[in-house]
């Protein structure tokens, strides 16, 4: 470049004749009049002043037009250009202005109508074609002639994308690079375009990554890293709460806690100031970490959602249980070396094991602010019905706030994630009614801080000697405290009237805890007779009956339940016998109905009876559970009554209520999915009034559908897994998708029926493939093809390649993915199917996108459109204008992604398929997001949230998570 102290009119003119520039190119680069070019060339009158004639001198000057150097636009601060190491100056600010907002958005077309937008809002002159015209060669005679292109409609700036800052930006987040990615800013974004749209959304992003890299930075304790990143955005952003709350763990993990309190105050008090209120919690919380000296990780990482309550409801009538008691506080101290407190509570069924330790974690469950878990293991079920260690864990994570789907695949994976989630919290576990140590060894916390409540039957030796447990024997009753019990629970007053009766009521009951609140239960309700009259009935059953067994020779609490057995109603005593027939976990009003034969209205009346006799309990939530003992008890008596036929026909009706729920809830959440020659289930389908209806209706029953399906019979067994399918995929309920289509592929093989087997085969391969278990879900798939391909069936044969695709998909393999899709459309269009070569049509073009080859995706989704449209296919023109808009706006061109976007919005909302509706939603909020409109894009997600989280679909976390990154600025003022 020329000294720009001494130039002359010559050096201007031979500088500007070599470079093929006319005086209107000059005046034009600097931003200066053509006069004053003409003036400095000839030497005349008005000679400008040192600042033009810089400014001239640097216009002309420029070597970026073809030199070695590497053009680079940056737009993360200041406006620049350079070539190699030199800054090169941009001339006018309209040309500064047109190079920002293409720089804004590299790599894609932006619109003249935008261009004139930008340059002079709503008063453009009436030259404004060519003024931009004229922009457009300035630039590319200072980027090179091939850096802005030309298209249909407006202009793009054509650089490699390492070669603009904001690109490389945006690569680097992908990679969740957010240090490297950090280094491309170098300020706040040049004035002059930093209202635009998508440099808003930038600065927007950079807070975002300095606030993801400022919490990975403090938890690893590189605070002077995070400092690095947050002191100079802090100062840019005042009133930004996250970043002021991240600023003072930062200042006080590095030593400097008095200057983190300062800061604090000094923000507190720009806050109070300005916005009138004080700060949020996420700034509150991070002060009195400082303060507390406590430095935990970043309040971004705290885990959100409720925390569980999970204890059942606590008896009042607990006596004779002082020693246990204090057994169990000493678990509140916990071992010294850092392992967690662990109580095994065993002792005979009936004793009251499962009462003392609900009873125990109430009261002291402030101790474990973090939350209460509670599981019946049922090991000793009667039916066999055990839950398994898996079943639980997968319980027990839902719980602490983990999605179903991002629950590990692996049995180690799960049980590390539970054990690393206990080990941050202060939680107390009861494991209810265990097998064996083994049955609860993988379900115990990991670390100190937690406890654990095992109860069990047997003692549990190997997990006191193993696991360094706490043993909590208990037996029966002492006579004192049998007396105690029952004075507790009939009053004072009623047991010193007959304190005798009172005592021999102990005796009869054998001093066991289940069978004297049987009989305390009845006696309760029946005040108007003297505790005598109990006496005698207990002894004349007593003298009829049997005792319960070996183990238990001194307890004869047939007895007891005999007696509280015949005084029910004839209704109440029909409904107890056949309750004893159910497998499941607890019973809803609604299977206990169809086990006795009768409409629901008819069943509320027995079920409260029996309530107030304790020969079942009510949960918190409206269901029932019975004792094992009582149990076992109702099925003796039912096969002595009702006989053999009575108890399969009322088991045969419970199987029947189950899968006649399973396929209706199923159809609600499904309504497309097409039956074809499957025939007609079992038994008529239950019906549900909505979506939310049946996903309640699920989620209360799915432990029973999962404990009864094998035992429904083939047929049942294929329709139970049929109907939950979709349920189970949307709550991300994967591992017993995979479970229930195992049971239900064994039934149709078993049935002899292809179809059956295929659809259970497809369905086996895509919950494998959710999994992330892809050699399984191909395998399933390969099978199914192979079916199809045995029968001649091409149609669906080609649409199992479309399964094929969407597993290479899953795995980023889009080229075996597009193979697939083309399979399908060629197999579909040599048997002349119509809706087959229309969907294939589509998902090449979808797998086109997925490749980058965008503009080829076009005309396969047009062709796929025109055929959707000519057999009146409305789901599959939706399919379609999704995909459109999924082109347009990979092709830059979000007004015409949006206008595809709406049309596939009105078809799925007009076919009532609200899943696909909240796809649309989400990739809407994509585009506007990415044309820089925020607040249509927080519309559109939350809009795809709220079906979503009321379709119960695992998919509503990601759309979350969009709308905490667009909303982070938001949340934490």
């Amino acid at each position: 470049m020329a000294s720009t102290g001494n130039t002359s009119g010559d050096d201007l003119r031979e500088q500007r004749v070599r470079l093929g520039l006319t005086q209107e190119d000059v005046a034009l680069r600097a931003g200066v009049s053509v006069r004053s070019v003409r003036n400095l060339e000839r030497g005349a009158g008005g000679v400008p002043r040192q600042r033009t004639l810089e400014r001239l001198a640097a216009a002309v000057g420029l070597t970026g037009l073809g030199g070695a150097g590497v053009i680079r636009v940056s737009v993360l601060g200041p406006l620049t250009v350079h070539d190699g190491d030199r800054e090169v100056p941009i001339g006018s600010a309209m040309q500064r202005r047109l190079l920002g907002l293409l720089a804004l958005h590299p790599g894609q077309p932006v619109r003249v109508a935008d261009i004139v937008d930008v340059l002079w809002g709503d008063r453009p002159p009436a030259t404004h074609t060519n003024l931009i015209h004229v922009y457009v060669g300035a630039l590319r005679k200072i980027l090179g002639a091939s850096a802005v292109v030309t298209g249909p409609d407006g202009y793009r700036l054509d650089l490699e994308r390492d070669r603009i800052d904001l690109a490389r930006f945006g690569d680097l987040l992908r990679q969740r690079d957010h240090e490297r990615a950090l280094d491309c800013w170098r300020g706040p974004v040049d004035p002059v375009i930093r209202q635009l749209p998508a440099a808003v959304a930038a600065a927007n992003q950079r807070i975002t990554a300095t606030l993801a890299f400022a919490d990975q930075a403090i938890e690893t304790r590189r605070y002077d890293a995070a400092l690095h990143r947050l002191g100079p955005l802090s100062q840019e952003e005042p009133l930004h709460e996250g970043l002021h709350a991240r600023l003072l763990l930062a200042l006080a993990g590095s030593g400097r806690q008095a200057e983190a309190l300062r800061h604090y105050a000094d923000v507190r008090a720009r806050i109070v100031r300005e916005l009138g209120v004080e700060p949020g919690p996420r700034l509150t919380e991070a002060h009195l970490g400082v303060l507390r000296q406590e430095l935990p990780g970043a309040p971004a990482r705290r885990t959100a959602g409720v925390i569980p309550a999970e204890l059942p409801p606590a008896t009042v009538f607990l006596a004779g249980r002082v020693p246990a008691v204090s057994s169990l506080n000493r678990l509140l101290i916990g071992p010294a070396d850092g392992r967690p407190a662990i109580a095994a509570i065993s002792g005979g069924p009936g004793t009251g094991k499962t009462t003392l330790a609900v009873h125990w974690a109430h009261t002291v469950r402030d101790r474990f602010p973090d939350g209460q878990l509670f599981v019946n293991l049922r090991g000793f079920h009667p039916a066999g019905a055990v839950v398994s260690p898996e079943q639980a864990v997968r319980t027990f994570l839902e719980s602490l706030g983990v999605e179903p789907q991002k629950v590990p695949q692996s049995w180690d994976g799960q049980v590390n994630l539970y054990r690393s989630l206990l080990a941050a919290r202060r939680v107390l576990v009861v494991l209810d009614n265990a097998r064996d140590a083994e049955h609860v060894r993988s379900l115990l916390p990991g670390s100190g801080g937690s406890a654990a409540v095992v109860t069990s039957r047997n003692r549990l030796t190997g997990l006191l000697v193993m696991d360094g447990g706490t043993s909590v024997g208990l037996s029966v009753l002492r006579p004192e405290d049998s007396y105690a019990l029952v004075s507790r629970r009939l009053g004072a007053a009623r047991t010193a009237a007959e304190p005798e009766a009172a005592a021999e009521i102990g005796r009869l009951c054998g001093h066991l805890p289940l069978a004297l609140a049987v009989v305390a239960a009845r006696a309760a309700v029946q005040t108007e007779l003297p505790l005598a009259s109990f006496v005698e009935h207990l002894r004349a059953e007593r003298d009829r009956l049997d005792v319960l067994g070996d183990d238990e020779a001194t307890i004869d609490v047939r007895a007891v339940f005999s007696w509280s057995y015949g005084v029910l109603t004839p209704a109440a005593a029909r409904l107890f016998r056949l309750l004893g027939a159910h497998t499941g976990t607890d019973i809803g009003a609604g299977v206990a109905a169809s086990l006795a034969g009768w409409p629901i209205e008819r069943v509320r009346g027995p079920l409260a009876e029996l309530v107030r006799g304790s020969l079942i309990e009510q949960e918190s939530n409206g269901r029932f559970t019975m004792h094992d003992l009582l149990r076992v008890y109702a099925l003796e008596t039912a096969a002595a009554v009702d006989g053999d036929d009575g108890l399969r026909a009322a088991t045969r009706r419970m199987h029947d209520w189950y899968v006649a729920g399973a396929v209706g809830a199923g159809q609600i959440l499904d309504p497309h999915r097409m039956t074809g020659r499957l025939g007609r289930p079992p038994v008529e389908p239950a019906h549900f009034d909505s979506t939310g209806e049946a996903v309640a209706w699920f989620t209360a029953e799915r432990p029973n559908l999962l404990a009864v399906q094998t035992a429904t019979g083939d047929a049942g067994a294929w329709w139970v897994a049929w109907g939950m399918t979709e349920y189970l995929q949307r709550g991300g309920h994967w591992p017993d998708w995979v479970s229930t289509q195992l049971i239900a592929l064994a039934a149709a093989r078993r049935i002899g029926d292809v179809y059956l087997e295929t659809t259970a085969d497809r369905s086996l391969g895509s919950a494998y493939a959710r999994l992330g278990d892809f050699g399984r879900a191909t395998s399933a798939f390969e099978r199914v093809l192979a079916q199809f391909q045995a029968i001649g069936d091409v149609s669906r044969a080609a649409s199992v390649h479309l399964n094929l695709g969407w597993v290479a998909d899953r795995q980023r393999d889009f080229a075996t993915a597009l193979h697939h899709a083309r399979q399908a459309l060629d197999l579909a269009r040599s048997v002349g199917h119509t809706r087959g070569e229309a969907d294939g049509l589509n998902t090449v073009g979808w797998y086109l996108i997925q490749l980058g080859e965008h503009r080829s995706a076009l005309e396969p989704c047009r062709q796929a459109l025109a055929l959707h449209e000519a057999i009146g296919n409305r789901s599959g023109q939706a399919d379609t204008w999704d995909t459109l808009g999924y082109v347009h706006h990979h092709l830059g061109d979000h007004g015409q992604a949006l206008i595809a976007y709406r049309q596939a919005l009105s078809f799925y909302v007009g076919v009532a398929d609200r899943y696909h509706e909240s796809l649309v939603l989400n990739h809407m909020g994509d585009t506007h997001r990415a044309a820089g409109d925020v607040e249509a894009a927080r519309e559109s997600w939350r809009g795809a949230l709220l079906i979503l989280d009321d379709l119960g679909h695992a998919e509503a976390g990601e759309v979350r998570d969009k709308l905490a990154t667009v909303d982070s600025d938001k949340v934490d003022r």
